[in-house]
């Protein structure tokens, strides 16, 4: 689940730091959110968890808790300025998102000093448009599909006389 830092004297606090798990990278990441940018804090709708989701221009934090209370607590602490510092007590608790792609891969390439792989978009299906056509040139074989039909070539060393 999220571990929150609360801090002492909230008039104080301008950010907070979190520590999560980029999802566009897949790699650990940490950020700085200032209370100022911060454009929605919200309640996730899931029947299975309790999520919390932090949305900022650059960056969508999303926060698991293990139950109604401690969400509504978290709630409390974020609307009043106290949380200091959120860290994911659990693998993939806290999930980072940045808005844009491009920022995610240049902090991987810094980190691990290679470049990510680039990824092209999914295509799209539209009926009756063919995503995936056989090579003009190519034929199919088309092998029978009972043994006994198939020529003797085709059977096991130990079946041929």
């Amino acid at each position: 689940m999220t571990r929150l830092t609360i801090a002492a004297a909230p008039e104080q606090e301008q950010e907070f730091s979190v520590r999560g798990r980029n999802v566009i990278t897949e790699v650990d990441d940490d950020g700085l959110i200032f209370y100022e940018d911060v454009t929605k804090v919200y309640v996730l709708p899931d029947e299975h968890r309790f999520t919390i989701q932090v949305v900022t221009p650059d960056l969508e934090v999303e926060m698991d808790f293990p139950d109604a209370d401690s969400v509504r607590d978290a709630l409390e602490h974020f609307e009043a300025k106290k949380v200091s510092e959120v860290n994911a007590a659990a693998p993939g608790a806290v999930r980072l998102t940045p808005t844009e792609p491009e920022t995610a891969n240049e902090d991987l390439e810094e980190k691990s000093g290679e470049h990510p792989p680039m990824i092209n978009p999914a295509l799209t299906g539209i009926p009756g448009e063919i995503l995936i056509a056989p090579e003009p040139d190519s034929t199919l074989e088309q092998i029978p599909s009972r043994p006994d039909e198939r020529p003797r070539e085709n059977l096991p060393d130990t079946q041929k006389r």
